[in-house]
C-alpha cells in the first residue's frame, strides 16, 4: 500500500497536463484542454483534460480519472508501477518496484538545492564574512526570525565555495551545473559558483522544496540588481509563486490573494503580519501561477509596482485572470512606490489599507487608459475602447459585463448601443466562453440527481452534513453514490481532517476505471455550475433525491399490491395497502411543510 500522502505529493508536483501532453496531443480549449480520446477511435476529439481538478473525462468512450489512471490504462501498468514511475519523473522517494521505466529528474538534484539553500543561511547567520550582509538586510528592515522563515543566506565571495562543498557531499560540478548552481569555464576544464557576494532568496515549490535561487547584490558591487537561477528540470520560472508555500494557508483562510512582483514586495508584507501574498517574479502573471492561485482561491487583488512597467504588467494580467475566471481588484500605490518601499516609508497600515480600497479591474484600466488617451478627443474615446472591451468580453457574468458597458458608453459620452456594436465586433481566441469559461461538449450520459449531488460532494465535501441532515442513505440507490457518501460521513463522525476530491477517489475507486470515470464525469458536470448557483443547486438535488426515492418506493408498492392480489393474499395486500398510505401521508406532510 502506497501512503495517501505519498500520492497527493506526487500530485501536487505535476501537472497533469505535462503528463498527459507526454503521451497525446492536447489542444488549449478556454481554459481546458482537448485531445482525440486515446482510448477509443474518433474523428472529434471529445477527450478533455482539466487542470483546475487535475482530471481527465473523454465524453465519448466514458473514460475519465487522474493522471495516475490515464498513465495505468496508456501504459498498461499495475498501480504500483505506474505510481513509481510518476514518483520518480515528480523526484518523490517511494519504495522501488519492478515495471517501471521512465525519463525521471535526478533527486539529486533536490539535493543539491537543499545543501545550497542550508550553506548560504549558515553562512550568513554565523559567519564573520556575511556581517555585511547581515547589515544590509537590518537596513531593509528584515529581522533574524524572517531570515530563518525565508530560508535567506548569503554567498561569500568565492569562486568555489558551494562547488567544493558539493565535492564533500557526492554532488559533482556537472550536477551543480544541471541545478543552476554552477557555471562551466568557457574554453577551460573546471567549473565556478554561479552565486558569489550575494543575498541569497531561496525559491521553493507549493511543497516547500527549494528548486532554484535569487541573489540580491548589495553594496558597491558591479552587475545586475538580481541574479536568477536559470530554468533546470526543477525549476521553470513563470509556473512559480516565490513565497506560496508559506502563504498557501492564510490564502485559504482568507479566500484572497494578493500578488506583488518581486521577493522583497513580498517578504515585508509577510514579516508585518499580511501573510496572503505571493510574488510572480517578473513583470506580469503567467497562466500557470494563476492556476496555482486557483488552487487555493479566486479572489485577487494585484499590487505592481506605481511605475508604468508595473501598471502595464497589471494590465497584462488583468486578462490572464479573467480567463481564469478570477475575481480581480487592483490596489494603486502612491507615487511610484513599491510595496516594500511603501511599508518602509509609511508603515504597514497604509499598505493594509490601500488592499482594502483595492479599485475594480474595470475603475483601474479605465483610469490608466484615460491617462494615455484623451476621453475628449474622438480618437481619444475609439482608443479606449479598443482597449477595454477586450477585457469586458472576458468578464464571466452578463450582469457585470452590461453594467460595464453601460458605465464605459456613460463616462465617454457615447451611445450605449453604439459600444456594444463595438463590442460584438471584438473576436477573442478560439475557444474562448464568456459566460462561465468551459468549452466542453455535452454530456451524452444523462445525469442522475444522485450523481449531480455526489459531484457538489467531491468538490465540497463538508457539504456531506447538509446531506445528512436531509437524507439517510437507504435513500441513495445508486451504489456509487451511497459509498461515497457513507465514507464521507464516516470520516466525519471521526472527527478525521478534511480531504480534497482526489483523495476521495483514491480511497474510493482504487483499482476500478469504472468508478474513476464515474466520479469524474460527476466533477465535470460540477464545474458547468456557476458559483453562485451551488447553493441552490445543492437544495433541489436533496429534494429530487428524496422525491425518486419515494417515487420508487410507492412504484414498488403498487407492483407488490397488484401481485398479492393476483395471487390472492388478502392479507399482504392490505399490508402493502397500508404501507403505500402511509408513504402517501408522509409525502403529503413534507409537501406541506415546504
Amino acid at each position: 500500500m502506497i501512503p495517501e500522502n505519498t500520492l497527493r505529493e506526487i500530485q501536487d508536483r505535476l501537472d497533469i497536463v505535462e503528463v498527459l501532453g507526454g503521451y497525446i496531443s492536447l489542444r488549449k480549449s478556454g481554459q481546458n484542454f482537448k485531445a482525440l480520446c486515446p482510448f477509443h477511435p474518433e474523428k472529434t476529439a471529445s477527450f478533455m483534460v482539466y487542470p483546475q481538478k487535475q482530471f481527465f473525462i473523454c465524453y465519448g468512450c466514458g473514460a475519465g480519472g487522474d493522471m495516475i489512471s490515464f498513465v495505468m490504462r496508456h501504459e498498461r501498468l499495475e498501480f504500483t508501477e505506474t505510481v513509481e514511475l510518476l514518483a520518480q519523473k515528480a523526484g518523490v522517494q517511494i519504495a522501488q518496484t519492478s515495471g517501471a521505466k521512465a525519463r525521471t529528474v535526478n533527486p539529486d538534484l533536490y539535493r543539491a538545492n537543499e545543501l545550497a539553500a542550508k550553506l548560504y543561511h549558515n553562512f550568513l547567520i554565523n559567519s564573520p564574512e556575511g556581517k555585511s550582509a547581515r547589515e544590509y538586510l537590518q537596513k531593509r528592515g528584515l529581522d533574524e526570525a524572517t531570515w530563518k522563515a525565508f530560508q535567506i543566506g548569503y554567498a561569500p565571495d568565492k569562486w568555489d565555495f558551494l562547488i567544493g562543498a558539493g565535492k564533500q557531499e557526492n554532488l559533482n560540478p556537472q550536477l551543480l551545473e544541471k541545478a543552476g548552481l554552477a557555471i562551466a569555464r568557457g574554453g577551460k576544464e573546471g567549473w565556478y559558483d554561479r552565486f558569489r557576494n550575494r543575498v541569497i532568496f531561496p525559491i521553493c515549490d507549493a511543497r516547500g522544496k527549494v528548486i532554484a535561487f535569487g541573489g540580491r547584490v548589495f553594496g558597491e558591487e558591479s552587475g545586475p540588481k538580481y541574479l536568477n537561477s536559470p530554468e533546470t528540470e526543477l525549476y521553470v520560472k513563470g509556473k512559480i509563486l516565490y513565497g506560496l508555500h508559506l502563504a498557501a494557508p492564510e490564502i485559504r483562510q482568507k479566500d484572497f490573494c494578493i500578488v506583488v512582483e518581486g521577493y522583497m514586495d513580498m517578504v515585508a508584507p509577510y514579516q508585518h503580519g499580511i501573510r496572503n501574498v505571493v510574488a510572480s517574479m517578473g513583470t506580469s502573471l503567467t497562466e500557470q501561477q494563476i492556476q496555482l492561485i486557483r488552487r487555493y482561491t479566486k479572489n485577487v487583488v494585484i499590487v505592481y509596482d506605481g511605475d508604468e512597467a508595473g501598471k502595464m504588467a497589471t494590465l497584462r494580467g488583468l486578462d490572464l485572470l479573467l480567463a481564469g475566471l478570477m475575481r480581480v481588484k487592483v490596489a494603486g500605490l502612491p507615487g511610484g512606490l513599491d510595496p516594500d518601499s511603501m511599508i518602509k516609508t509609511q508603515g504597514v497600515k497604509a499598505f493594509a489599507r490601500a488592499i482594502q480600497e483595492s479599485k475594480d479591474l474595470f475603475d483601474y484600466k479605465l483610469d490608466i487608459l484615460k491617462q494615455r488617451f484623451d476621453p475628449g478627443q474622438m480618437e481619444g474615446r475609439i482608443g479606449i475602447c479598443a482597449e477595454m472591451l477586450p477585457t469586458l468580453k472576458r468578464v464571466p457574468n452578463a450582469i457585470q459585463r452590461g453594467e460595464y458597458v453601460k458605465r464605459l458608453a456613460e463616462l465617454l459620452g457615447i451611445a450605449e448601443q453604439l459600444v456594444w456594436d463595438e463590442y460584438n465586433k471584438v473576436k477573442l481566441e478560439p475557444g474562448w466562453k464568456p459566460a462561465s469559461g468551459m468549452d466542453q461538449p455535452a454530456l451524452k450520459v444523462p445525469m442522475t440527481a444522485e450523481e449531480s449531488l455526489a459531484g457538489l460532494l467531491l468538490e465540497n465535501p463538508a457539504v456531506v452534513s447538509r446531506v445528512a441532515d436531509q437524507l439517510e442513505l437507504e435513500n441513495f440507490q445508486d451504489a456509487d453514490v451511497r459509498d461515497l457518501v457513507a465514507w464521507l460521513l464516516q470520516r466525519a463522525q471521526q472527527g478525521m481532517p478534511a480531504v480534497g476530491h482526489r483523495e476521495i477517489v483514491h480511497a474510493l475507486a482504487r483499482g476500478s476505471a469504472e468508478r474513476e470515470s464515474r466520479f469524474a464525469r460527476w466533477l465535470a458536470w460540477v464545474d458547468t455550475v456557476h458559483e453562485d448557483e451551488k447553493q441552490r443547486a445543492l437544495e433541489d438535488l436533496l429534494s429530487r433525491v428524496l422525491k425518486n426515492k419515494r417515487d420508487a418506493s410507492t412504484e414498488q408498492l403498487r407492483v407488490s399490491i397488484r401481485r398479492a392480489e393476483e395471487q390472492g393474499d388478502e392479507e399482504a395486500a392490505t399490508r402493502f395497502i397500508l404501507e403505500l398510505n402511509r408513504l402517501m401521508r408522509s409525502t403529503t406532510a413534507r409537501v406541506i411543510e415546504q
